[in-house]
């Protein structure tokens, strides 16, 4: 029996086929099978004399693959079809017979049981699918398939296999040749991993924005993959939200956030958040996990603790795609509270201006009647002892003002999704 084909062929990042094509003959039969000759071969049986009469046996296949990588519980060949399931025992005399390296492991899988008849097909194709290990290093995958053959007609026996011997009835590798099982084949293949493991501080009333990344190395030159993402929670009452699909280039770090709204009677503590990346049919799947941390508001006379003031605002249209600020007042502002007033891009009569100290803030002269032009920022920060500071800004855009409201709780270092 040989290895008439044995390579690996990559179409989904995370996951390769072995494709494997066994001659049940000797490879010196080449007068009476020319397309098992040595020549058509990749790699020659251990000189195990030809069988001249049918027999009932079981094939054996053995994968040595990286550690975490993970093969198909079944698989069935290709014509004539014949079925495979794992088999430990014949994994586990592998092991013995040829300890793997510390970063690899034998998968073994066994057929049902068969006749063998000489004069039929001789030729057998076999893809099973693995997955790859987690990762998106662009680790080169290292790997070899052996073949083997037990006679007999029962399924279930262990497989237990002699020291290596050509004449044995019961020879679990009978291609390729032992030295050659020491090696390995070595393929460039495409993977991808998500990361996360980040903390987020929210509060209560809030939305948490939990970051993560999805890493796609494309050393086998897949090209741009699209992959699909998911997000679930820990946290009671609410639901993760996240971009359903995701492009990534090739060799690319792709920044996503999970958007967790906390409900406002949420218990102090921490809760995970969990993201999933999936691509291919079966899918292929990379999983992380980060952490939301719910702190307490802050509270005053017992009463949970208000945002800081509003803001009113009118903008006019001006020929050309621009805005002209009619209306832009801040009112209801706390006590000792602020006012701040950014503006960033063509248009803008000044850079940054702070009121203190007033309830009510009209900020339209402060634009002198300039017309702002896309895609100039305005941003308007209102903030105030024991207040939820709020931060509000406008983007012109050509036919439109695009307005965009966040939140920031007393102690978070940055600005949030308001409730």
């Amino acid at each position: 029996m040989s290895l008439k084909e044995n390579k690996v062929v990559q179409a989904t990042p995370g996951k390769v086929t072995i494709r494997t094509v066994v001659c049940a003959s000797n490879f010196a039969a080449v007068k009476t099978l020319p397309e098992c000759g040595p020549s058509n071969l990749f790699a020659a049986d251990n000189n195990r004399t030809d069988a001249t009469t049918a027999k009932k046996g079981q094939l054996l296949v053995g994968f040595r693959v990286p550690i975490g990588a993970e093969g198909p519980a079944t698989f069935s060949t290709k014509s004539p079809a014949l079925a495979f399931t794992k088999s430990d025992t014949y994994a586990g005399e592998l092991r013995r017979l040829f300890p793997p390296p510390a970063d690899q492991q034998w998968l073994g899988y066994i057929s049902a049981v068969g006749d063998y008849d000489p004069k039929g097909a001789r030729v057998l194709e076999m893809e099973p699918e693995f997955t790859l290990p987690a990762s998106a290093t662009g680790s080169p995958f290292r790997w070899r398939t052996v073949v083997g053959f037990r006679e007999g007609g029962d399924a279930a026996a262990p497989v237990s296999c002699p020291q290596p011997d050509p004449n044995v009835a019961n020879r679990c590798i009978e291609s390729p040749a032992d030295n050659r099982i020491r090696t390995d084949e070595v393929n460039a293949v495409s993977n991808f991993n998500v990361l996360g493991s980040a903390t987020t501080t929210a509060f209560a009333g809030t939305t948490a924005v939990v970051p993560f990344k999805l890493l796609y190395a494309d050393t086998a030159r897949l090209g741009k993959q699209t992959f699909s993402l998911s997000a679930r929670t820990a946290l009671p009452a609410t639901t993760a939200r996240i971009a359903a699909q995701l492009p990534a280039a090739p060799d690319s770090t792709t920044p996503v956030e999970a958007l967790v709204p906390v409900p406002t009677n949420t218990p102090a503590g921490r809760y995970a958040v969990a993201v999933n990346g999936t691509i291919g049919s079966p899918a292929v799947t990379r999983a992380a996990t980060g952490t939301i941390v719910v702190e307490p508001v802050p509270q005053q006379a017992n009463k949970p603790l208000p945002a800081a003031g509003k803001v009113g605002f009118i903008f006019l249209k001006v020929k050309g795609g621009g805005r002209k600020v009619a209306r832009l007042t801040a009112t209801q502002v706390p006590a000792k509270g602020t006012v701040s007033v950014k503006c960033r891009g063509r248009g803008c009569a000044f850079k940054s201006k702070t009121v203190k100290g007033r309830r009510t803030v009209s900020l339209a002269k402060q634009f002198r009647g300039r017309t702002l032009r896309p895609i100039a920022v305005i941003t308007i920060g209102i903030t105030g002892p024991n207040r939820i500071a709020k931060e509000i800004s406008f983007t012109i855009r050509k036919g439109k003002t695009v307005a965009k409201k966040r939140c920031r709780p007393p102690g978070a270092k940055k600005t949030l999704p308001c409730a």
